[in-house]
């Protein structure tokens, strides 16, 4: 007999949660009821799943007891409270990409089996471009070891939420038009710009979200590393609205031929390697897909040992949706 549970989600209608509804569907996990959940100026919306539109349903009053797990789609300022309700119900909680404290970081594809799935209640999914980049690397780490890893991710507006995406559409369409903008998701204009990640920078000159992105590799990754791994991290916005590109640079701990290198890369499920001569781009390969496309692999000139190649993909999908969704199919099947 298969197990099933009700779940409950909130943020349902954000760009993840509904990539999450849908992966639901697709990959037909054993779920019951698919609560979604949302404070009262939503109430009266509906989110599609499995050839259904949902009703939401009261964030405000909803009794989580109700349910075994909840997932986490949405975070402002008011999401810690939640997570204390969702917790204080006895109830797991799977937080997609947060950066509250306390949870447990899951990778399903490297750390699903952990004791954390077990006996934590609270989880959280890595950030969508983590998930990938650990997806992406750690084959090569295993073969080769990496000693530095360099890159910088050109990310689109989706990686805001609905708001970036929105706020992209309406600053496009008012200078086209001659109209004044005012920026509010992003500190200056994002329309036909490009700019640093704009997220609070530290005395390191790391932004937040790169440092909690360093924090992630060096933990999902590279804990095992018998010697220390230089990571840099540097996170820029475009004005693309679905989809990632990156720019990776490594240096291994060991000798690799290019062949055997693109032999591996193109042998997972997750990945495709284009040729040399094919163009990808967030527009013609990521958005809403669920591979990671990766070309121009090549070595450097002088040193065989370091390597670059450029990679793009949908993180909302192919890293948040799916990671997110193998772990609710691991806890459904073991756990709950």
């Amino acid at each position: 007999m298969t197990n099933s549970c009700d779940i409950a989600i909130i943020g349902a209608s954000s760009p993840i949660g509904e990539a999450i509804l849908e992966q639901l569907a697709e990959q037909q996990v054993p779920v019951g009821n698919v609560i979604p959940l949302a404070f009262d100026d939503a109430l009266d919306s509906t989110v599609p799943f499995a050839g259904k539109h949902l009703h939401m349903q009261d964030l405000a009053t909803f009794n989580f007891a109700n349910v075994p797990l909840v997932i986490l789609c949405q975070l402002d300022e008011t999401y810690q409270a939640i997570v204390d309700r969702i917790l204080d119900a006895d109830c797991r909680v799977i937080e997609m990409g947060s950066n509250l404290q306390h949870a447990t970081v899951v990778v399903a594809e490297v750390n699903s089996d952990a004791e954390c799935l077990q006996q934590n209640q609270h989880i959280r999914s890595a950030s969508g471009l983590g998930v990938v980049l650990i997806q992406l690397l750690k084959p090569i780490n295993d073969k080769w070891g990496i000693q530095s890893l360099h890159f910088t991710a050109l990310q689109s507006v989706s990686d805001k939420g609905k708001q970036g995406i929105d706020e992209l559409a309406m600053q496009t369409t008012s200078l086209l038009n001659t109209r004044p903008i005012k920026p509010s998701v992003f500190k200056q204009q994002i329309a036909f710009n490009v700019m640093a990640d704009d997220s609070e920078i530290n005395a390191t000159g790391f932004t937040h979200r790169e440092l909690d992105l360093r924090e992630e590799l060096q933990d999902l990754l590279f804990a095992d590393s018998d010697s220390s791994v230089s990571l840099m991290p540097s996170l820029l916005h475009v004005p693309v609205f679905y989809g990632v590109a990156v720019d990776v640079h490594l240096e291994l701990k060991s000798d690799v031929d290019l062949h055997e290198f693109e032999q591996l890369i193109a042998s997972s499920e997750n990945t495709e390697l284009k040729f040399v001569d094919d163009i990808i781009s967030p527009v013609s390969h990521a958005a809403e897909l669920d591979k990671i496309f990766i070309n121009r692999v090549r070595q450097d000139l002088g040193n065989s040992r370091q390597l670059n190649f450029w990679c793009v993909t949908d993180t909302i999908r192919s890293g948040s949706a799916i990671n997110g969704v193998q772990i609710v199919e691991i806890l459904v099947k073991h756990h709950l």
